[in-house]
């Protein structure tokens, strides 16, 4: 079971990390505009999902690289809130839907445990 959730957190990272690069400026939109190099923490920040979507399966190391996926979670997470608070479409000329955007915010949450788990060992 564990292999199967690694595999899917690991593609959906590499995913979400290939379309930071793909889609930036749709990114860029999330990132708050008081924050300076919005571009880069939009590629940095898509640099290291496809790298932690590698990471889930180098065997070594496991109990940091789940903190490290675990942290990165939590330092995304102002991103959703503002694109939630600014309702701020997934595609650019659209119209938010408010609810999809609040329902998606608990969703860190099991993002943010599942990667704390990846890091356990197995008995």
């Amino acid at each position: 079971m564990k292999t199967f959730f690694r595999s899917i957190y690991s593609v959906i990272l590499f995913g979400a990390g290939v379309l930071h690069f793909v889609h930036e400026p749709g990114f860029r939109r999330i990132v708050p505009e008081i924050l300076p190099f919005r571009r880069a923490i939009v590629l940095v920040t898509g640099v290291f999902e496809i790298i932690f979507s590698v990471l889930l399966w180098v065997k070594k190391g496991q109990a940091i690289t789940s903190k490290l996926l675990a942290f990165f979670m939590v330092a995304v997470f102002p991103a959703n809130v503002y694109m939630t608070i600014k309702k701020i479409s997934f595609k650019p000329g659209q119209k938010a839907n408010p609810l999809i955007l609040w329902l998606r915010l608990p969703l860190q949450i099991p993002l943010i445990m599942g990667a704390l788990k990846l890091g356990k060992r197995e008995n």
